[in-house]
């Protein structure tokens, strides 16, 4: 018997497929993460202001959201002292920090630019002032946009701006 040593055309292709599939979902997975993160934390944020707007409606009180960027905190209006509470022992409000390395870089209030750390005030009789809170998680950025009427999106913002 004649045996040769080593691997068939159809055993290095097969291997080399196989590496290629490998490759191809890591750089997937590594150049996504950002977008992901973003989108991810815009959607968790994007819940706790619609219970926040939700809440302000069914308890006839004003409810506030605020931001230094990597952390948020939520308000309630205190009409006695004509002031500001923080909802610090709130359980699904409470406040917290933004993970995955995901920033809050922006805030516009009827189109023009607030600093961060200004409250967004949501009103108890539903009716609010339209907002967007851009996020940034890498290179990759999302936004969450509400309108007067307290509906909250949430979406990506590519490279050039545009939404999707």
């Amino acid at each position: 018997m004649n045996r040769s040593h080593g691997f068939t055309l159809l055993e290095i292709l097969v291997v080399m497929a196989l590496i290629v599939v490998m490759l191809g979902v890591a750089v997937v997975n590594l150049e996504d993460s950002g977008e992901r993160a973003s989108l991810n934390e815009a959607e968790h944020l994007s819940i706790m202001l619609e219970a926040a707007r939700d809440d302000a409606t069914y308890s006839g009180k004003a409810l506030a959201f605020s931001t230094d960027g990597t952390g948020y905190q939520f308000w309630i209006g205190d009409d006695k002292q004509n002031r500001w509470r923080s909802l610090a022992d709130s359980s699904h409000l409470a406040s917290g920090k933004l993970s995955h390395d995901v920033r809050i870089i922006a805030q516009y209030v009827n189109g023009k630019s607030q600093h961060l750390g200004e409250r967004l005030v949501f009103a108890a009789d539903g009716v609010s002032e339209p907002f967007v809170l851009q996020l940034q998680g890498g290179k990759a950025r999302a936004q969450i946009v509400a309108d007067v009427l307290g509906r909250i999106e949430v979406s990506r913002v590519t490279g050039d701006g545009e939404t999707r």
